[in-house]
């Protein structure tokens, strides 16, 4: 299959190296991606919301310490600080 008959749905090894390193660091800029991958910006864009289009990137998250967050929030109320 060539690229102009490719499926819009296709994965290829770059996008699954993407996906690994948005898996390692979600947070990693898309310049950063590009250079890792060969890429240029715009394409580890398109890349990106095609994956994110077809339903394999479903969302990005943070991961909280619930231990430090409870400390946070404990000490800081729910209004923020000395607002109890």
């Amino acid at each position: 299959m060539t690229a102009e008959t490719q499926s819009p749905y296709a994965v290829d090894a770059l996008d699954r190296q993407l996906m690994q390193y948005l898996v390692d660091d979600a947070r990693i800029p898309v310049e950063e991606l590009g250079r890792r991958l060969g890429l240029a910006p715009t394409a580890v864009e398109q890349r990106i919301a095609k994956l994110e289009r077809i339903g394999i990137i479903k969302a990005y998250r943070a991961v909280v310490d619930p231990y430090l967050y409870s400390l946070y929030f404990f000490e800081n109320g729910p209004l923020g600080p000395g607002r109890r």
